[in-house]
């Protein structure tokens, strides 16, 4: 959300220097960009934002074009600080690059996609950990459910992997396959998920029934099956 103000703005100061000659903003504007005023004006062009863009182009030289490419450096370098951070172990465990998450558009059911976007956030069900049903002196937690459940086994991962559910879903498809005869396409990567979507489905469906202390049903219901065909048919 602060990028979001800093961006709004960055706008403001980027419309009031290109604001015509004949308006009042613009006579002042030599005063108010001085520290001298005390000015909002002032304050607002020492958000990062700005001092980042300021700092490699001439503040009267702007134009929409660069000021959209340094706001988009500005978020990755950003995101990438907040990856690093000790605390954010979430956060490290998404994709590295800005944009839309497949997650978000990929074709599967709302309660699919509902416990892909939990994983994600790390929100368990019911909010609290409870003990595992399988282990009950031991709470079900993120890290203790990639065991439970024989995570790296099923999606056939190294154990080196800490968290193998999300690393495979950030390698997701962030597009469609190209279609036609001249398209020299690598089938192999969508094949591969034909096989370890469902299985991401099923252990996210027995996440969810262990998280609120229940057995899973046998057999499952079908999981998976609308990007399944949405790879087949790509």
């Amino acid at each position: 959300m602060k990028e979001r103000v800093h961006r709004l703005q960055a706008k403001f100061l980027f419309r009031s220097i290109n604001a015509p000659e004949d308006t009042l903003l613009s006579q002042l504007l030599a005063y108010l960009r001085t520290s001298a005023s005390l000015s909002q004006w002032y304050k607002v062009s020492k958000t990062p934002l700005w001092q980042r863009y300021c700092a490699s182009h001439e503040i009267d030289g702007l134009d929409s074009r660069t000021f959209n490419t340094i706001y988009h450096e500005y978020l990755k370098y950003n995101l990438n600080a907040r990856r690093n951070a000790t605390n954010s172990l979430l956060l490290s465990a998404c994709r590295h690059k800005l944009g839309i998450d497949p997650i978000l558009w990929l074709p599967m059911t709302p309660s699919e996609r509902s416990r892909l976007i939990r994983w994600h956030l790390g929100c368990l069900p019911g909010g609290v950990p409870i003990p595992c049903i399988y282990h009950p002196t031991v709470k079900f937690t993120r890290s203790h459910a990639i065991w439970c459940l024989y995570m790296h086994r099923r999606l056939q991962m190294p154990t080196t992997e800490p968290d193998p559910l999300s690393f495979l879903l950030n390698k997701l498809p962030t597009q469609r396959k190209k279609r036609g005869p001249s398209a020299n396409i690598d089938p192999s990567p969508f094949a591969a998920w034909t096989v370890r979507w469902p299985s991401i489905c099923q252990i996210l469906f027995e996440l969810n029934y262990l998280h609120h202390g229940k057995i899973p049903p046998e057999p499952p219901p079908p999981l998976g099956v609308k990007l399944v065909k949405w790879m087949c048919n790509n």
